[in-house]
């Protein structure tokens, strides 16, 4: 027995006396036992270690599971319905999340943002993915009944134990990231930020020190965004921390598209900040308010609607004594901005279209009736012909001007010298800028079409173009500086921007290369302001742009301007038609006219059908027509030259 120290203790020992020799009858004789020993002396050594034996306890441990693992495997039922609660715990939870993101999938979620502008690419890509949802999902059902039946209940019923583990496990995954697996990321300023995280941001993008920083006046809400006025410090200008827009937008924490950087008007040093919350380039296609109108818009105080800024106010600017140049990258938005100028020039029945594509395509088809003069081909020749002509119409404006005494043209000087706005619109000018690979025929262009747009505009001549590759050889400096608008689309990179914007725009925090492709119709438009504006065009469809043609097409009709020129597709369609005809003064049999129209490119393809479909707008159906004795359907010559004198 341990003693405090410095005590000892005589260990006693005990004898167990002989049972046998003397056997006490406790039944009659209340006699105790009693125990035989002898005291033995034992030298003190310190206090007795009476610790239980570590080894010994391990052993019964061991022992103790090994029987409770044979209990357990006496029955497996309840081990299967243990596992079984565990997966059904983190299983379930995770299979219904799997279904969740898989039906995101079927739908094309990731899509909303385009099914305002493309929603037949929306709609199809559902489309193919419910089929194979629902293939995939009538196989599994039906591998699942054939093993029951062919095999054993135990094999589907096995399977889907299997894909509760791996769901179950996915699971976990995700709730142990959510306890703080992973990291959280800096906490945005959010929808109502204080005046000192502003000022803190502002410091974060290196504009100064945050105790040098002032947040002039409240931070206010407005239309989903919030507004504040901040003093940098001295010596920092507003041009300054508009150079720092991305870093702003980084310690705010918002994309950059969502941040405007105003300087403030009789302060260098203060700027305007608004962020939105949300992407303000998506959502809701911008609606034109040329698609609905009746009635002609006027050339001379009207204003062609560009879209809207991020703020969602209209930008719009006038074509009077302009020039513009439309630029981007393949699907950035160029045939969409170009048609909101072409649509507004269209719609006054007083001004004259010349259209060039560099593509030969059908992108400006539906201009086409109501235009002057049409490129009939992308040739050098051809364009360089336009161009003469162009120049020789400004030089017998000047000429006019001159002995009316008036220095330009104005509206009242149009009505009274008989003279009308002329939209020169080259689509595609690499085409012709580059000379397929001819230098001295490029440089020709461009000197002509500086020349029309440098002494043009005082002559009421606006010359537009239009590139989907903006580069320094495309649109030389001498020719874009010119340009009084600039319009750049999404574009590959800063430099392709500055082409358009002009050289060190982006380094000020202009760069159209900031949009994505989810941003359609985003861009930087900078036409009557010191500064580029942040814009998402007004959309158009095929169909809208076709609508205001055609409106185009019923003013100058009404107006008596329609132009009487070869150049019009009703009237290379109805001249095409009577020269497939032949000899023949009646007419012609469908089927023999049909190969001499479409060994024509611009008729290439048609059928009977499609010649019936475009000859009845214009007053030409087909009917029986005897040729010769063989009565067959066809055209007659003197209805399509009826329809030809109409135009």
């Amino acid at each position: 027995m341990a003693l405090p120290d410095g005590h000892t203790a005589d260990v006693v020992q005990l004898h167990k006396p002989d049972r046998a020799a003397a056997v006490v009858d406790t039944a009659t004789d209340d006699t105790e036992e009693v125990l035989e020993g002898e005291i033995v002396p034992v030298a003190a050594a310190g206090p007795v270690d009476v610790r239980p034996d570590t080894l010994s306890e391990m052993t019964a441990a061991a022992r103790m599971a090994g029987y409770r693992a044979m209990e357990i495997v006496k029955r497996p039922d309840v081990v299967a319905a243990a596992v079984l609660r565990h997966e059904l715990r983190y299983g379930v939870p995770g299979a219904l999340r799997c279904l969740g993101m898989f039906w995101q999938w079927v739908c094309a979620r990731e899509l909303d943002a385009q099914l305002a502008t493309n929603p037949r690419l929306v709609l199809d890509v559902r489309q193919t993915r419910k089929k194979a949802a629902a293939s995939t999902a009538a196989t599994v059902a039906a591998g699942g009944a054939a093993s029951w039946v062919l095999l054993s209940p135990l094999v589907p019923v096995a399977g889907l134990l299997l894909v509760l583990a791996l769901t179950g496990a996915a699971e976990r995954r995700y709730l142990a990231s959510l306890r703080g697996g992973a990291d959280t990321g800096r906490k945005a300023l959010g929808t109502h930020p204080g005046s000192k995280a502003v000022r803190r941001a502002v410091a974060d993008a290196k504009l100064g020190k945050a105790d040098d920083i002032r947040v002039i006046g409240p931070i206010t809400r407005v239309a989903g965004a919030w507004e504040a006025m901040v003093e940098l410090p001295a010596g920092t200008t507003a041009k300054h921390a508009a150079k720092r827009r991305a870093e702003l937008a980084s310690s705010i924490g918002v994309d950059v598209v969502q941040l405007a950087v105003d300087p403030v008007k009789g302060h260098a040093g203060r700027i305007g900040l608004w962020v939105a919350d949300t992407d303000p380039m998506q959502g809701d296609a911008v609606t034109s308010p040329l698609v609905n109108r009746r009635d002609p818009v006027d050339f001379w105080t009207g204003r062609v609607f560009a879209g809207r800024d991020a703020r969602g106010r209209a930008v719009e600017f006038s074509l009077v004594e302009r020039s513009y140049l439309i630029g981007g990258e393949p699907g950035g938005g160029k045939s969409v901005a170009a048609n909101n100028v072409l649509a507004f020039a269209a719609l006054d029945p007083y001004v004259e279209l010349w259209l060039a594509d560099g593509k030969g395509g059908f992108d400006l088809a539906d201009w086409e009736p109501v235009a002057h003069r049409v490129l009939e081909r992308p040739e050098h020749g051809l364009i360089m012909s336009m161009v003469a002509d162009l120049q020789e119409e400004m030089a017998r404006r000047y000429a006019l001007l001159r002995k009316a005494g008036e220095r330009k043209l104005t509206r009242d000087v149009a009505a009274r010298l008989g003279l009308h706005p002329i939209v020169f619109h080259v689509d595609e000018i690499q085409k012709f800028s580059l000379g397929d690979g001819d230098a001295k025929q490029g440089k020709e262009f461009i000197t002509g079409i500086a020349d029309l747009v440098g002494r043009g505009r005082a002559a009421g001549m606006i010359t537009g173009t239009i590139t989907q590759r903006p580069a320094a050889d495309v649109v030389p400096t001498r020719l874009r500086d010119i340009l009084s608008i600039r319009w750049a689309l999404r574009c590959t990179t800063p430099d392709a921007s500055d082409t358009i914007l002009g050289s060190g725009r982006a380094g000020q925090g202009y760069s159209a290369a900031v949009f994505d492709a989810t941003q359609r119709g985003a861009g930087y438009v900078l036409a009557e302001g010191a500064d580029p504006v942040q814009t998402r065009s007004a959309y158009l469809s095929d169909d809208e742009v076709a609508g205001i043609a055609r409106r185009a097409y019923a003013l100058r009709e009404e107006a008596g301007t329609l132009p009487a020129t070869a150049d019009r597709p009703d009237v290379r369609l109805l001249t095409a038609v009577l020269d497939a005809m032949g000899r023949h003064p009646k007419g012609a049999h469908t089927a023999e006219m049909l190969p001499a129209l479409t060994r024509r490119p611009e008729f290439g393809g048609w059928d009977a059908a499609k010649l019936a479909g475009a000859l009845k707008p214009l007053g030409v159906t087909p009917r029986q027509v005897d040729l010769d004795g063989r009565n067959r359907n066809g055209y007659r010559r003197d209805d399509v030259t009826s329809a030809l004198d109409r135009l």
